[in-house]
């Protein structure tokens, strides 16, 4: 292990301040936004964030894949010290990396991650680990990024979505309810709008609440998300109507069991 990797890693130059405007701070923080201006207030206001790179960290435990963890830990040990804040700061990134607490149950790995969490190997966010009985640093095979997993996600929706969901058109679907095909028209949601009706004089008038009814969701039918009903968010169903057999196989939908 270089021993200048706490260097490396967490002492280079603090990033968060070239996008601020230069000149001094605003000297009075109660002084009115309508006198000082809303944009330049914000413009002054400066911050700074630690600037890591965590990139040589990972890459030098992933080199060290097939030797004994105690081993690997003994040379981080002799070049970051825990007296020092910044080196002890890169020590604590190492569980991101490393799954180092772990155990062996029925014949299934399972670790336990920085926060206390108790996961199986498939399902945990290190890449490497530590193995339970020969302490040896493994590459956990079950890793995937986050973008993969996000999209293996996104396409185990989509398919339990083709079970019950047929989109035809921007404002047309088919669903399937309770054992039924239903084909259901949406529309955008549209705001709520407002206006006041004048009923007479004695009591002035009515204000009137013109909201949009989804007549799926207030049904028995609607109980899942927008996004997992109608395939998206934004839309309301405004009519609904349940398909016949015929239309059924006109349409090639399958015949619910």
């Amino acid at each position: 292990m270089r021993s200048d990797m706490a260097k490396v890693i967490v002492e280079r130059p603090r990033a968060g301040n070239g996008w601020s405007r230069k000149g001094r701070n605003l000297r009075d923080d109660a002084l009115d936004l309508s006198e000082a201006g809303l944009k330049a207030h914000c413009k002054r206001r400066r911050s700074k964030y630690l600037n890591e790179n965590l990139a040589p960290l990972r890459r030098y435990l992933e080199r060290q894949v097939g030797r004994p963890w105690d081993d690997v830990w003994s040379e981080i040990c002799e070049n970051l010290k825990p007296s020092s804040t910044v080196q002890q700061h890169v020590r604590d990134h190492i569980p991101d990396f490393v799954a180092i607490k772990t155990a062996l149950r029925d014949g299934e790995v399972w670790v336990h991650d920085r926060w206390g969490w108790c996961v199986r190997l498939s399902d945990a966010r290190a890449k490497l680990y530590v193995d339970p009985q020969t302490g040896i640093l493994c590459r956990n095979e079950h890793w995937r990024s986050w973008a993969l997993r996000r999209k293996a996600q996104r396409e185990a929706r989509e398919k339990e979505r083709t079970g019950h969901l047929r989109i035809v058109s921007p404002s047309k679907q088919f669903h399937l309810f309770d054992g039924d095909w239903w084909e259901v028209t949406v529309e955008p949601i549209r705001p709520v709008s407002t206006r006041w009706k004048t009923n007479d004089a004695k009591f002035g008038g009515v204000l009137i609440v013109d909201r949009q009814v989804d007549v799926v969701r207030q049904s028995r039918f609607g109980a899942q998300l927008p996004t997992d009903l109608y395939g998206r968010d934004g839309l309301c169903a405004v009519a609904k109507r349940q398909l016949s057999k015929r239309e059924m196989r006109a349409l090639g939908l399958p015949r619910p069991h």
